[in-house]
């Protein structure tokens, strides 16, 4: 199964700054999804959109520091990887108190960029397999007459239903009352990928990637088709499994 290639978000308020940085980023070829962020408070919102792995965050920005972000990260339930970025070193010890990757001063170099990637990579591997659920972790439903227990890799595919998560297997499905972020923690990253906000899959049940126009879905071994969220799209089509990336024009919205 190929490796998954963490994403990162840039943060600085200065445009040629970014535009640097993304081209550094480009040019080591570790990141899968990139993306902008022109100050502090569009960092948190892109943060809390994104979730990605990595943040490239300016320390001495106008409207909230690269400090107050990396602050307000640390009561998050996914922490990203934070590599500051910034053109002083008088904020080098408040920084590593956050126990942050790595501090770089500008003009970044893309050794060092290169070298702290790497340091944080290595650090989301860590916490990957730290937080990595036993396969066997049973989960308990109700099926009508009493309590039933379930194995996780038993789960074809799972969807989001209000407050509860209906799980499918083998013809028949059960109500799970839990959230799906909750839900995704407990479900092992080799056996399952999330395609939507509403839906994680087991990838061996993928049976083909279809697109129609800018939309992408994937099709189950029992037929059943999914839509693709476009947040998660490098997740399904980069992780290698048997399902294709079809041609496919005919699917039906």
């Amino acid at each position: 199964m190929a490796t998954r290639l963490p994403s990162v978000l840039i943060v600085d308020d200065e445009p040629l700054a970014r535009s640097r940085l993304k081209a550094l980023c480009q040019r080591t070829g570790l990141f899968g999804n990139m993306d902008l962020a022109d100050g502090g408070h569009q960092a948190l919102e892109k943060i809390r959109q994104l979730e990605p792995d990595i943040l490239l965050l300016d320390v001495d920005m106008p409207d909230l520091s690269g400090l107050e972000v990396a602050e307000y990260c640390e009561g998050l339930a996914r922490i990203p990887q934070i590599i500051f970025t910034t053109a002083h070193n008088k904020y080098a010890v408040q920084a590593f108190r956050l126990e942050v990757t790595d501090y770089l001063l500008k003009p970044v170099k893309e050794v060092q960029l290169r070298e702290a990637v790497e340091r944080a990579i290595v650090n989301l591997a860590r916490t990957r397999i730290d937080q990595q659920p036993e396969i066997a972790q049973p989960l308990w439903v109700q099926d009508g007459t009493g309590s039933l227990q379930l194995i996780a890799s038993d789960i074809e595919w799972v969807e989001a239903e209000r407050d509860y998560m209906r799980l499918y297997l083998r013809g028949r499905s059960y109500l799970l009352h839990q959230s799906m972020r909750s839900l995704e923690k407990q479900l092992p990253d080799n056996l399952f990928v999330r395609v939507h906000r509403s839906a994680i899959v087991r990838r061996d049940c993928i049976a083909e990637v279809r697109k129609k126009g800018r939309k992408k879905f994937v099709i189950l071994q029992d037929g059943s088709q999914l839509s693709i969220g476009p947040r998660y799209a490098d997740r399904v089509i980069g992780t290698g499994q048997a399902g294709r990336l079809g041609g496919s024009e005919t699917v039906t919205e």
